[in-house]
């Protein structure tokens, strides 16, 4: 039994090879499946194989879903060109055998999803199957496809709707020095130069405030009568406890106001 082996590629991805063998029974339908499973591809909306010639242009299209294609025609009723819509072969009525005319036949492999794919097949050998082997089957794998990246919607606000409460953080904690660590005095360093300053000037400010001094000239001893004066001899006025008792005391003035000429 023979079967075909197929090297499939993917445009803008250039390390992505699959090679892969099916029956020549089998349908279209058996080759998306496969293709679908070896490279990942996610949210079908369709897809097609595009048969090409040689020179690359587009003899046939084989579909996933039903779907209608404008075809030009000559009407030979009607002797003119008419448009009309007809119908696609479907992958699940289409057998490989069908559509493969020639021993390198290529064809384009296109997936419709979130992001359309689009594969280069190329028929590059014929061979004897192997036995006890189901088919189709991937002979063999090299890279991926990239991952489409996933982009969040942003929210889309409707006239008149009220936005939803956000969501209130936390104030991060603050770190609080330790008590033992918010003041050491054993940490700091004096300035000697400094304290020198401060004395300095607290020393003029003392001797600028402090108390004038006045000398008391030395006086006459003794009085113009030749009696000795209230004075003593160091010419300092003698206090009352160096005068002895109070009898001694008024004796002393008594006989002062008797000499005086004011009595």
């Amino acid at each position: 039994m023979l079967i075909y082996r197929f090297r499939v590629t993917a445009n803008d991805h250039d390390d992505f090879l699959r090679e892969i063998e099916i029956l020549p029974n089998q349908t279209f339908l058996d080759f998306h499946h496969l293709i679908v499973e070896t490279a990942e591809l996610k949210n079908s909306i369709g897809a097609t194989f595009f048969m090409t010639d040689k020179k690359n242009r587009v003899n046939h299209e084989i579909t996933l879903k039903t779907t209608k294609k404008q075809i030009r025609r000559y009407d030979d009723d009607l002797d003119e060109v008419v448009i009309e819509k007809m119908p696609l072969p479907l992958m699940k009525d289409a057998r490989i055998k069908n559509y493969v005319e020639d021993p390198h036949q290529t064809m384009n492999y296109e997936f419709q999803g979130k992001e359309t794919v689009t594969m280069h097949i190329e028929l590059f050998k014929i061979m004897q199957s192997e036995q006890q082997i189901s088919y189709p089957r991937v002979a063999r794998k090299t890279g991926e496809l990239r991952k489409p990246v996933e982009i969040t919607p942003l929210a889309v606000l409707v006239p008149g709707e009220i936005p939803p409460p956000v969501k209130a953080q936390k104030p991060k904690p603050v770190s609080l020095p330790k008590p033992e660590e918010a003041f050491n005095p054993d940490a700091i360093e004096e300035d000697m130069d400094e304290i020198q300053s401060i004395e300095e000037e607290l020393a003029g400010i003392l001797e600028e405030e402090a108390p004038l001094k006045f000398e008391v000239e030395s006086q006459v001893a003794t009085t113009d009568n030749g009696e000795e004066s209230e004075y003593g001899e160091d010419g300092q006025m003698e206090h009352i406890e160096d005068l002895g008792d109070m009898d001694q005391i008024e004796e002393r003035y008594s006989n002062y106001h008797e000499g005086s000429e004011d009595y």
